[in-house]
């Protein structure tokens, strides 16, 4: 009787250290439950901080465009501007070199003009 008696304290004595590992498992388990979900939220967060840098993306590839237009059309307005500057500048210089020029020939010309009013 004494061997089965202490066959029985070691079956319980082992199913009572099974018990302890199965209750050490169940509460491993639910701790990697836990984080799987922790890391389903993460990846969730990932996948809309992924989108919202899209969004910003295609918005910088607008702006960048606006700026590209913006650029080019200050860009031809400057040309045009140094075009009527360069304009101004020849008007200006034209006047300065033929004005002595033509106050000198002036009394040339009335002579050639009188001459041809004459009979």
């Amino acid at each position: 009787m004494q061997d089965e008696s202490t066959f029985q304290e070691q079956v319980l004595a082992g199913l009572a250290a099974l018990n302890t590992k199965m209750t050490h498992i169940e509460t491993d388990v639910a701790m990697l439950k836990t984080d799987v979900a922790m890391l389903k939220t993460d990846v969730a967060m990932l996948k809309t901080d992924v989108a919202g840098l899209k969004t910003d993306v295609a918005q910088m590839k607008v702006d960048m465009e606006k700026m590209d237009f913006k650029f080019d059309t200050y860009q031809r307005a400057s040309d045009s501007v140094t075009r009527l500057a360069t304009t101004i500048v020849i008007a200006a210089a034209s006047v300065v070199v033929l004005s002595p020029v033509l106050q000198a020939s002036a009394p040339a010309i009335g002579e050639v003009l009188s001459r041809l009013a004459r009979p």
